[in-house]
């Protein structure tokens, strides 16, 4: 007999097709899914941020303007898992070096300083999904579960 150790208690998700407002609907449409189960503070922000990080890689280089993105939330106990999905399996996530006045490059590094697991899944041919995982706490029990 197969048991679980952490099963998904809940699953969000939704395409993102407008481009010129994915990023701010991505960023509203997590943090009210968050809030629907009950999440606040600090990891929110952190996942918020998180999104918004990996939208904007997601529509600026692997639409450019068409194609669309796939945004899925997994509530596990005690963490939340995102998942953001774009068509370019052939685009892989690269360790940018960013200039010391360029605002771009900095992205997926924030995304591993704040993500507690980070990690792509690659299918040539059925693009690609770039997914961070962060601990997060309910609002109303502000320990993790089994502490």
């Amino acid at each position: 007999m197969s048991t679980l150790r952490n099963p998904v208690l809940r699953t969000w998700e939704t395409t993102l097709t407008e481009h010129s407002t994915s990023v701010r609907t991505a960023r509203r449409l997590i943090r009210d899914q968050l809030a629907s189960w009950g999440w606040t503070g600090d990891p929110v922000d952190d996942l918020v941020l998180i999104a918004s990080e990996l939208v904007t890689n997601a529509v600026v280089h692997a639409c450019q303007g068409r194609d669309e993105v796939r945004l899925l939330l997994q509530e596990f106990g005690g963490d939340c898992r995102l998942e953001v999905w774009d068509p370019r399996g052939d685009l892989r996530l690269h360790q940018a070096k960013p200039r010391r006045l360029t605002e771009g490059g900095r992205g997926i590094e924030l995304v591993r300083q704040l993500a507690c697991d980070f990690g792509v899944i690659v299918r040539r041919d059925t693009g690609k999904r770039v997914w961070a995982r962060i601990l997060l706490h309910p609002a109303n029990d502000p320990s993790p579960p089994g502490s």
